[in-house]
Order: structure tokens, then C-alpha cells, then sequence
């Protein structure tokens, strides 16, 4: 998702598709749909239902007319380079946890980009405030019955979550007459809180889950996630960790919600992130727990959700390799604590295969971000400066989790791929130790594919043999200031 659009252009267009039949050919802009400039993918498919529509389209420095003829379910055939074809809102708060306020100076301009569009909600499953929306949009949400929304809750009582936001104008609002007006509307909602010990927790916590969880099914899901701090705190409010002690508690205060709402609803609606099991050093739930896996992408499930595909997937394994594989599996501190039973697993059944798995710690952002899609290339160029024996054995390459690229890319925009959040790409990693650097996948059967070697994957050869030294960039800290209240 580009963070300025550059309007309705064509990628691809469907073979034998009503677009094809329309002359639509990839790199066409949609200027506009019976005589309207559409905004967004939504107001397009919204506005060229079935039935015949008149495109207005511009090819290079023409610009000409076509109808569009499809039947009702018929896909339109059409990809588009971005699913937005305007300015992206932006985020007015000042959240006292936003991550992108907890990042070094004089990085990627877009890595500081806050998205707060209802849109990319709907689309891509990006969290709002809801504090922003116009009169236009509001009515445009209950028209359109856009749905589901993911909505930024993280407190209900309407003073503290005021605070939580940063006191700005906007963040004055009645939240739950707003989900309430939502649920009349036929709208489905995920909530999501980002617990603060001390701030949002506790009988705060209580409430909000009480509140919330008396809108379903409106509201189809609330995650609750520990809050994520970098060292690059100085300037900010202050805020602690979760700590692996108070996480026993923070189940089982979730655990009397999801025990209510499974006896009453046959689900539990409310979800903890990885990360809390993770820092308390607790099991995970099982996979009945977590239905559909409504908030994959918030890392609610996501450990689960890998150790069931691998599960699934031990039968396929095959006894021997055609030609031995030597990896490198670099992962963030918590991936060392899940993968190592999987790869007991996987050595005990694959001959030929051989993997030492290679966590690395987060100095870039500080020892409290453990998760691998935070990894910075500076750490593991730190990390495997130290396992050069191993890298020096023949045939060895490294795997870099593909969580760190995806993320890199997300947050960093066009231009990001292969590239680490600090600005280090893959193939300088390859050529500064002389071995591939592949992508490791999102999902466990992407990356039982690769590291199997059904498939190369996204590889990144070095370019010359000898150790190429790699520029690391500096980011300044922000000056400490006085905190906001």
C-alpha cells in the first residue's frame, strides 16, 4: 500500500474478464465511473455493479471512453497497483504508546507515516481511532455497510482513553455510543487494546472487556496486547513493560471473559496475544481456541496457528533430501524459544538436512523487542559476524525470517523490499559473508517449502566472494523533553 496513491491504475487485467472485454489493458488509469472519480477500490466496486457502466480511462496522454458490461457476481478482472486512489488520513493523536513515536530520528520518511483511514480498515485490517471521520464518511460506513472495521480501543471509559490518545481535540468522543450507533448499522467490529500496566489495566481492564463484550456480536473479537517499547523512550511519557509475573493474572482475568462468553456464545471473544504467553512463559491455547484466526495479522494465533501447519505437515516430510542442506535460521529471541521442537522434529526425520538456528537480540530498538519482524540488519550482521565457521562450511546459506522483510516493507513502502527496517538489504548481507541470504516465508508451509528445498524462495546471491563491508547508517535518539501527561 503506497502512502500517496497515484490514482485508479491498472496491474493486472483478467483473461476473458468483463475488463478485458472492455479494452482495460494494465498501466490504464480509471479517471472515472459514470462520471464520478472513485476513491478507492470499495466506491469503485460500489459504483460498477452489475450491469453496463461507462469508464472514462487515460492510456499515456489519451484519455477515452468504454463500457464495462459484467453479470451480477461477475468479477470485475481488474488489479490494481494501489486499493486507494487518494490520499491516505493520516493519524492526528498522540498516542502515549504510538510505536512510531518510539523510533530514531532521520529513518525512512514513510517508517514515521501513522495511517488512520477507515478504508485501509476494511481493506486491509489496519486498526482506527475512529476520531477523525468525517460526516461524509460516517454516512458513506452506514450506506456502504462497510465491514468488518478494526477499531483502536484500548480503554472504554472515555477520560482515560482521552489520555491514551494524547488529549488532542479529537480524541474527545462517547466510544461507546459510537460502537453502539456502528452495531445498529449492521456493522461488525474488532477491537484491540494495548495494555499498559499500571494505566489501562486492572479494574480499567474489567470495564472494557465488560463494555465490549455486551456488543456482540457486533463486535466479533477483542485482543488484548502487551504494550511495545523501544529504548528510544526518552521524550515520551513514561511506561513499563508487562512483567512475566503479572501475565499469570492477565489470563486468567481474560480467562473469566472467555469462559462467560464461550458458555453464552460458544466462542471467546476475547484473545491475548503470543506475546503475553510468550512473556510470562505460559502454554499457548489450542487451536479450538481460536476459531478462525480472526486476528492473525494482530499476532493473536499466529504460534498456534504455525505449530498446527507443521503438524500437518510431518507425514509430507521426506526421509532424505536429493541434496544435503546446510541453513543458517536467524529468528528474534522469542523464535529461540519456539522453533527449537520443530527442528528436533525435522532433524530426527529428514536426512541430509541440517539447520542451526540463530537468534538474535535486538539492540537496534532495545532487549524489550523480541519479536523477529523487528529485526534490523545491523543485528544480524552483528550475529553472524560471530558464526563465521559455520557460514564458511560449503553449501550453507542463511535464512532471514520473512517477517522482517514483510514488515520492512509495509512500514517502509515502495522501494523496501529486500531491505531491513535500518536500511540494510539482503543483498549486502550476501555479499559482505559470501553465502545466499534467502526469505524465509510468512507462513509455516512457505517455509517448509524453502527450507526443505522444494523451493529456492526469494534468494539474494552475493555478487563477489571476498567480505564486502557494509555501511551502517546513524540514527540519532530524540532529546529527552518534558513528558506529555
Amino acid at each position: 500500500m503506497a502512502f500517496e496513491p497515484k490514482g485508479a491504475v491498472i496491474a493486472e487485467v483478467g483473461e476473458g474478464s468483463a475488463a478485458a472485454a472492455a479494452g482495460l489493458q494494465p498501466g490504464d488509469e480509471l479517471m472515472a465511473v459514470e462520471g464520478h472519480r472513485p476513491t478507492d477500490l470499495m466506491d469503485l466496486l460500489d459504483r460498477a455493479a452489475w450491469g453496463e457502466v461507462r469508464l472514462k480511462v487515460r492510456r499515456g496522454g489519451d484519455e477515452f471512453e468504454t463500457l464495462l458490461s459484467r453479470l451480477e457476481d461477475e468479477p470485475l478482472g481488474i488489479e490494481f497497483t494501489d486499493t486507494l486512489f487518494n490520499r491516505v488520513k493520516t493519524c492526528r493523536n498522540k498516542c502515549v504508546f504510538c510505536f512510531m513515536e518510539q523510533m530514531p530520528k532521520k529513518m525512512r520518511p514513510s517508517l514515521y507515516y501513522r495511517d488512520d483511514d477507515f478504508r485501509l480498515s476494511a481493506l486491509h485490517g489496519n486498526f482506527i481511532t475512529l476520531t477523525n471521520l468525517s460526516d461524509q464518511e460516517w454516512e458513506r460506513i452506514r450506506s456502504q455497510r462497510t465491514s468488518p472495521l478494526y477499531v483502536s480501543v484500548h480503554a472504554t471509559d472515555d477520560d482515560l482513553r482521552e489520555r491514551l490518545l494524547g488529549s488532542t481535540r479529537q480524541a474527545r468522543m462517547n466510544l461507546m455510543g459510537t460502537l453502539r450507533q456502528l452495531s445498529d448499522w449492521g456493522i461488525e467490529f474488532h477491537c484491540q487494546i494495548v495494555l499498559m500496566p499500571g494505566i489501562n489495566d486492572g479494574p480499567h481492564l474489567d470495564k472494557s472487556l465488560r463494555d465490549l463484550c455486551s456488543l456482540f456480536p457486533a463486535v466479533q473479537s477483542v485482543a488484548v496486547v502487551p504494550v511495545g517499547l523501544t529504548r528510544y523512550r526518552g521524550h515520551l511519557s513514561q511506561l513499563r513493560p508487562v512483567l512475566p509475573e503479572e501475565v499469570p493474572g492477565i489470563v486468567a482475568q481474560a480467562g473469566r471473559f472467555q469462559q462467560a462468553n464461550r458458555a453464552r456464545w460458544g466462542q471467546p471473544v476475547v484473545y491475548l496475544a503470543d506475546e503475553m504467553y510468550l512473556i510470562g512463559g505460559l502454554p499457548f491455547p489450542p487451536h479450538s481456541h481460536y476459531g478462525d484466526y480472526c486476528q492473525l495479522e494482530n499476532g493473536i494465533g499466529k504460534v498456534r496457528r504455525w505449530l498446527v501447519d507443521f503438524n500437518r505437515r510431518r507425514r509430507s516430510f521426506p526421509s532424505r533430501l536429493a541434496e544435503p542442506l546446510n541453513w543458517l535460521m536467524v529468528t528474534g529471541e522469542y523464535g529461540g524459544t519456539i522453533f527449537p521442537p520443530m527442528l528436533e522434529q525435522l532433524h530426527q526425520r529428514v536426512q541430509g538436512l541440517r539447520v542451526r538456528l540463530c537468534p538474535v537480540k535486538n539492540d537496534f530498538f532495545g532487549h524489550l523487542v523480541r519479536c523477529a519482524g523487528l529485526l534490523c540488519g545491523r543485528d544480524i550482521l552483528s550475529t553472524l559476524e560471530k558464526e563465521t565457521d559455520f557460514l564458511r562450511q560449503p553449501g550453507t546459506r542463511v535464512m532471514i525470517p520473512g517477517a522482517a522483510l514483510k514488515d520492512a516493507a509495509v512500514l517502509g513502502g515502495a522501494g523496501a523490499e529486500g531491505m531491513l527496517l535500518d536500511d540494510i538489504s539482503l543483498q549486502s548481507l550476501a555479499d559482505r559473508f559470501g553465502v545466499p541470504f534467502v526469505n524465509g516465508g510468512y507462513s509455516c508451509p512457505d517455509w517448509l517449502q524453502v527450507l526443505l528445498g522444494r523451493e529456492e524462495g526469494e534468494a539474494y546471491r552475493p555478487n563477489r566472494r571476498n567480505l564486502v563491508p557494509i555501511r551502517i547508517l546513524e540514527y540519532p535518539e530524540h532529546q529527552p523533553r518534558s513528558c506529555r501527561s
